[in-house]
């Protein structure tokens, strides 16, 4: 009897371990139904890390990359060199066997390589832990004759090459490590209320800081808000250090953490931090030029996030990307580079896409050189997103490109779809890439605007089409989510008669043609409706600078129904171009004298255009601990507090393709760095100025030329300009040319920046011309605190004016400039 009934307790073992076994193999194939998948996670990072010793503090820690990239896209860091002209590094391999060590040197341009050496030697092991020390020799890469370069080293290890990058410059008599530690103190000065006496000395409070949240603090916020309000943080991480800039003038620099809180629930609540600093040292004084700290909170779907009315996201930017469906039961959002989807239908909180690991200890999991981007979601919650940038971990760990993903609700799962791999950096690849790769779902048709190409991919049998070639800068634009292209089908910037509108989440399109006597151009998008200009052959005049110029005379806003909504025109004046930043559209316009251009006043056209009415609201609330936070509000609330939490597994497909395009820049780019990151990516210097201005930021070229810097100037300066006069056969401004062909230097629009700015660009030795009105041009020759000289070439005189006086006689063009840049 016991035997029996021995047997058949084994027998319902045998039974549950069978059922066990079949609904795993169910779940299996419902998981990978329909494809050769494989479900994978994305792993942990295997690449080694580099760090480089700037007067025995450890900086600059680099990312390795796997494929080699564009030298001129390469200049996050900058690391000074020692006078013994040599630099150390830290090598930090995470257990990985490094065979070899090289480096080499490159101009800015990474057109002449100046260095190419081996390390003979190195000591240390391959532990998680330990770092190696390794010395570099750079006597060949900074010298007198070469102020910065380009430093790359390449790692080999047992089956492929690393490469990290930083710039190098010659620091032999300046001051980084005395900015780098005062920036240091105040840091950990913040965190202690004893200093707030003596760190209320670096402030300069005033309306242009926001004193309601912690989420951004700067230079103008006061002393509560610098030290962290009632939050009392904890650093949770080692802080990084960046030195992003170095001169003469000041310092930049950066510092990456995690600090963690008590929330207002009582529970631990972990937030990314970056923190940037502008530091001068002169005569031993330190001076804080510049300060702005950010804070953005971690969404942990573990934690108490969801109450009866909606979704707490906590202390982050109020520009927070989301996607909800039609009955406002589903959300999608974007938190600090984490995507995740909350159903309320079925409780369910989904962790969809994150490159962090669980406890965000490993610094290169916190890599955050790259962004999330939700494509489209339907209304069952299915989710078409991109992740474009510098992938930390997975398949394509160390190469920065854009995947495209799709995420299958019923099934959990993340399906990836192609790679678009790119040698450029990440903030230059967001810009070229994030927003012009989209992918339909419903019709497996992936589009990518690269290298002047449109193409159109197939995802059923991967026929590759091109419905657009050899496009110039202006000839396309491209809606700020990426669903929506114009381009230009025939034609020329100045003659195209039609333009394509082409709606990329439906397929749908639409053609705008020119009339009679006039041609088309693409001119961007404001709350999905398509902003085009008109030209006329007629019009085709110059500027007061003498470049050839064919302003358009009419604008209209058409909707997706290519329905006029609007047309803005008016006698006499003329738009150039149009700048648009959310719903704002700002016309730069010019007036006409016979064949002449002159820059007139902007004028603004606004969309009220808010996101439609929908169940689910992002709004801003506030507690006394925590101060301005972001939620999602559910209008008919929630029942259900504790969701359950899903991670979706990544699916390998055999679909999956990479594709290669070309990602040449076929235009000047102009860059515009500040708060220890690029900002924004102009094809006019002097937009770009502008911007650089407010951010108290860098403008580079496409070259990696430096074209202005804010702050780092000479207060008096000179160029050596003899005077000089016209020709009877030529124009003051033809005369102005002329010379300036000896500085061998590219020629730049600088209309529209202010006096002020254009002396730092007579500061790198480079002269200035300045036109008084629409048939006289002068040149800037040098400037004191006071005064400004220039050379009359109607005379031959060299004179000198009060900056007022100057400031009134370039106001007659408009603010007319014309710069140079090597």
């Amino acid at each position: 009897m016991k035997k029996r009934k021995k047997s058949r307790k084994w027998m319902k073992i045998g039974i549950l371990i069978l059922i066990f076994l079949t609904a795993v193999l169910v779940s299996s194939l419902v998981m990978n139904k329909g494809t050769d998948d494989q479900t994978i996670s994305l792993g942990e990072p295997t690449l080694p890390m580099v760090s480089v010793i700037v007067d025995d503090n450890e900086v600059n820690a680099l990312p390795g990359y796997t494929t080699e990239m564009n030298i001129t896209a390469m200049r996050d860091t900058i690391t000074p060199v020692a006078a013994t002209r040599t630099l150390q590094l830290n090598l930090y391999s995470y257990g990985e066997q490094i065979r070899k060590i090289s480096y080499e040197a490159y101009s800015l341009d990474g057109k002449d390589c100046y260095l190419k050496e081996n390390v003979e030697e190195w000591n240390g092991g391959n532990s998680d832990t330990e770092s190696s020390q390794v010395t570099l020799n750079l006597s060949r890469a900074v010298d007198d004759s070469i102020q910065e370069a380009v430093l790359k080293v390449t790692l080999t290890l047992e089956d492929k090459d690393v490469y990290y990058y930083t710039r190098i410059e010659q620091n032999f008599n300046r001051s980084a490590r005395e900015c780098l530690n005062f920036a240091k103190s105040i840091h950990e000065k913040t965190f202690d209320k004893q200093y707030a006496e003596e760190l209320e000395a670096y402030l300069e409070p005033n309306e242009e800081s926001d004193n309601t949240t912690l989420q951004t603090v700067n230079i103008h916020s006061n002393i509560s808000h610098l030290q962290w309000g009632d939050l009392n943080p904890q650093v949770s991480t080692d802080v990084d250090w960046s030195i992003k800039e170095c001169n003469t003038v000041y310092t930049s620099l950066l510092a990456r953490y995690q600090v963690t809180c008590t929330g207002d629930s009582g529970e631990v609540e972990t937030y990314n931090v970056k923190e940037f600093f502008r530091v001068r040292c002169n005569a031993g004084q330190m001076y804080l030029l510049d300060y702005s700290r950010t804070m953005n909170q971690i969404f942990n779907g573990n934690k108490q996030v969801i109450d009866k009315d909606g979704i707490m996201l906590g202390v982050t930017n109020s520009d927070v990307a989301y996607a909800t469906n039609k009955k406002g039961t589903i959300v999608a959002f974007v938190q600090e580079r984490d995507l995740w989807l909350y159903n309320k239908n079925t409780n369910e909180l989904s962790q969809v896409f994150s490159f962090a690991n669980m406890e965000g200890q490993d610094e290169r999991s916190r890599n955050d050189q790259h962004a999330v981007r939700i494509i489209q979601m339907d209304n069952k919650g299915n989710i078409t997103f991109a992740v474009y940038g510098y992938m930390n971990r997975g398949e394509y760990e160390g190469q920065v490109g854009v995947a495209v993903y799709y995420f299958d609700d019923n099934k959990n799962a993340v399906q990836e779809k192609a790679f678009i791999p790119s040698t450029k950096s990440f903030a230059i690849a967001e810009d070229e890439l994030g927003k012009m790769v989209y992918f339909n779902e419903e019709q497996q048709m992936l589009y990518v605007l690269a290298g002047g190409t449109f193409y159109q991919v197939s995802m059923e049998d991967y026929e590759q089409t091109k419905l657009a070639e050899d496009l110039d800068e202006g000839q396309y634009v491209v809606s700020e989510d990426g669903h929506l292209i114009a381009y230009e089908k025939d034609g020329s910037l100045n003659t195209a008669t039609e333009v394509e509108v082409l709606n990329l989440a439906n397929g749908k399109s639409y053609t705008v043609e020119a009339n009679e006597e006039a041609a088309v151009r693409p001119l961007g998008f404001v709350a999905g409706d398509f902003i085009v200009g008109r030209i006329r052959e007629s019009d085709k005049g110059t500027t007061v600078t003498g470049q050839d110029i064919l302003p358009m005379y009419q604008l209209e806003i058409r909707d997706s129904s290519n329905q006029v909504l609007k047309t803005y025109a008016q006698e006499g004046v003329y738009i150039s171009d149009i700048l648009v930043d959310s719903n704002m559209v700002t016309l730069n316009r010019l007036t006409r004298n016979e064949n002449t251009y002159t820059t007139a006043v902007q004028d603004y056209i606004t969309s009220n255009e808010e996101r439609k009415k929908n169940n689910i609201t992002l709004e801003i609330t506030s507690s006394d601990v925590k101060e301005r936070q972001m939620r999602f509000t559910f209008a008919d609330g929630i029942e259900e507090m504790s969701p359950k939490i899903l991670r979706p597994k990544q699916v390998v497909s055999s679909k999956s393709i990479t594709i290669a395009f070309d990602d040449e820049i076929r235009s000047d780019k102009y860059y515009v760095y500040g708060m220890g990151e690029l900002v924004a990516i102009y094809d006019k210097a002097a937009y770009a100025i502008q911007k650089a201005e407010q951010v108290s930021g860098v403008v580079i070229s496409s070259e990696q030329a430096y074209v202005w810097e804010k702050g780092n100037r000479d207060l008096v300066y000179s160029t050596d300009v003899g005077a000089f006069k016209k020709a009877d056969d030529q124009t003051s401004l033809e005369a102005c040319t002329n010379y300036m062909e000896q500085y061998d230097a590219k020629r730049m629009d600088l209309t529209g920046c202010s006096l002020n700015q254009i002396l730092y660009i007579i500061n790198k030795g480079r002269p200035v011309i300045a036109m008084t009105d629409a048939s006289h041009a002068i040149l800037l020759v040098g400037y004191t605190t006071d005064n400004v000289t220039y050379i009359d070439p109607d005379t031959g005189e060299g004179k000198t004016v009060d900056t007022a006086t100057m400031e009134a006689m370039v106001a007659g063009s408009g603010n007319t400039f014309i710069g140079y840049v090597k």
